[in-house]
C-alpha cells in the first residue's frame, strides 16, 4: 500500500518551489494529500492583478496532476494571503490538526520559517499540531526549501539540509515545465530566485552539496524509524 504524505503549504506555489521534483519522483509510492493554508487577490508588480478564483484554479490543476486530493473546506484556504498574522494561530492549528485526523498521514513536507511571516505562521502551526500529545503525530515530518530562505538569516532560518532528492536533466527540466504550466503568473525574471532559471541555478547548487546534477534540500524535523 502506499504511504499517505501530506504537503501542509502556505501559498499555492510553495512545493512546487520547493519539493515538485520529490513529488514526481515517487509519485507512484506515496498517495498525496495537499492543504493550501491562504489565497487571496493579489497585486503582483511583475505581473499585475491575479484573483482568488484564478489562483484556486492554478492549484487544482496542479493538485490534480499529481492524482492528490486537495483538502479544503468552508474555511480553508483562509482568504488572507500575505495577512496570515490577522488570524488566531490555535484556528490554523485547528484546520491542520483536522485533516491530520482524517487522513492519519504515515509522512508530512511542510516549508520551513522566513521572512514571509505567512510561511513562518504555517510551519509554527504545523509543529504545533503534531506535538507529541496530538491525536495523530505522523512518523516522518520534512522541512521543503525555497531559494529565498538565504535571505532569511538567524538560528531559526539557517536553512542546513540533511536530506536530499537527487535529480536528472530530465527530472529537473520536468520540474520546470510543471512550474511553468500550472504557475504561469509566479513566473520571474532570469536574474529571479523564482525564474526557472533561478530554480535550475539553486537546484544544481543542491546538486554539488551531494554530488548529483541536480538535488531539491530538505531538513529533517522528525524520522521514528
Amino acid at each position: 500500500m502506499k504511504k499517505k504524505l501530506l504537503i501542509i503549504e502556505a501559498h499555492s506555489d510553495d512545493s512546487a518551489i520547493g519539493a515538485a521534483g520529490f513529488l514526481e519522483k515517487f509519485k507512484n509510492e506515496y498517495e498525496f494529500h495537499f492543504l493550501l493554508m491562504t489565497v487571496s487577490d493579489i497585486e503582483m508588480a511583475h505581473c499585475g492583478p491575479l484573483s482568488r478564483e484564478q489562483r484556486l484554479q492554478e492549484y487544482e490543476n496542479y493538485v490534480g496532476h499529481f492524482n492528490g486530493e486537495w483538502h479544503q473546506d468552508l474555511n480553508v484556504p483562509i482568504n488572507a494571503d500575505a495577512r496570515l498574522d490577522t488570524i488566531p494561530k490555535r484556528e490554523i492549528v485547528g484546520y491542520i490538526e483536522n485533516v491530520l485526523n482524517k487522513i492519519k498521514p504515515e509522512a508530512i513536507i511542510v516549508q520551513g520559517p522566513s521572512f514571509h511571516h505567512d510561511h513562518t505562521i504555517v510551519y509554527e502551526s504545523t509543529i504545533a499540531a503534531t506535538r507529541p500529545t496530538a491525536r495523530h503525530c505522523p512518523s516522518e515530518i520534512y522541512i521543503m526549501e525555497n531559494p529565498t530562505y538565504i535571505h532569511s538569516l538567524g538560528p531559526a532560518t539557517d536553512f542546513r539540509p540533511d536530506f536530499y532528492i537527487t535529480l536528472t536533466e530530465e527530472q529537473m527540466q520536468k520540474k520546470l515545465d510543471l512550474f511553468c504550466q500550472h504557475f504561469p503568473s509566479q513566473l520571474r525574471e532570469a536574474s529571479n530566485f523564482l525564474s526557472p532559471e533561478g530554480i535550475r541555478s539553486w537546484s544544481r547548487y543542491r546538486g554539488f552539496e551531494c554530488r548529483h546534477q541536480y538535488a531539491e534540500a530538505f531538513k529533517t524535523y522528525q524520522r521514528v524509524i
